[in-house]
This record gives structure tokens, C-alpha cells and sequence, in this order.
């Protein structure tokens, strides 16, 4: 017999805090506002909680890392190296096998678009108005 611990609400919310900072954060930044609805129209990340994740502990652990390490990477403008770049393929890696779908590769987070034109954007929020 195998015991296998849920997730909590708290990696739950945390998930659902690091998805919600992708599309408000990082999203309108190399993308237009079209794309990004596309995205969520599509579900990218399970942004509309339709796919149902295992929810294990250790799973929940995983995509909280997977998430704040593409976070990471991607601000920190380190993709240019390619030591960046395997760990940005391994942790998208991770992602897909778990069940969130994050079709983007490192060359689309390399250069920043200028987003001042969409100031009014439904994704962009204020600052000081996320909670990670």
C-alpha cells in the first residue's frame, strides 16, 4: 500500500498566484493583449482550472518550483546563455508532464516588447496590486 499526500490550499493558491503573475507580469511583456487572450482561451497553464492536476504534495511542489524558476529565468534576462536555456527546456519539461501547457521557448522571452502602448491592458496590473 502507497500513501499519497493531497496538495494543500496554500500550494494550490500559490499556483494559482504564479500563473495569475505570468499572465499580468510576464505575458504583456513579450506578447500583445491579443496574444495573450489567446493564451488563455486556450488554457495555457490551466489559467481557467479546466485540467484536472493530480494534486499530489510532491507534484504541487513541483510546479511552484517549475513556475518560480521560469519566472526567475525569464526576468532575469538569463536566457541568452545556454546553460539558462537547458534549465528553461527542463522546467517547461516538468510543466507539460504534469499537465500545465506551457508551449513557449526561450528565444520568445529575449527581447521585451514595448508594452506602454497597451497601459489600459486587462492583463497588466498596478504594481503593488499582486500578492506572490
Amino acid at each position: 500500500m502507497k500513501i499519497v499526500y493531497a496538495s494543500t490550499s496554500e500550494q494550490e493558491l500559490k499556483i494559482k498566484n504564479l500563473v495569475e503573475y505570468f499572465y499580468t507580469s510576464i505575458f504583456p511583456k513579450y506578447f500583445s493583449e491579443e496574444d495573450v487572450t489567446k493564451f488563455e482561451k486556450m488554457n495555457f497553464l490551466n489559467v481557467l482550472g479546466k485540467n484536472e492536476l493530480n494534486g499530489t504534495l510532491k507534484e504541487s511542489y513541483q510546479i511552484i518550483s517549475s513556475l518560480e524558476t521560469l519566472i526567475f529565468l525569464i526576468e532575469s534576462n538569463g536566457l541568452e546563455k545556454n546553460k539558462y536555456q537547458q534549465m528553461y527546456e527542463r522546467n517547461v519539461q516538468i510543466l507539460e508532464e504534469l499537465g500545465l501547457s506551457f508551449p513557449f521557448s526561450h528565444e520568445q522571452f529575449l527581447e521585451q516588447r514595448d508594452f506602454c502602448l497597451e497601459a489600459d491592458s486587462v492583463y497588466i496590473k498596478t504594481p503593488g496590486n499582486f500578492v506572490m
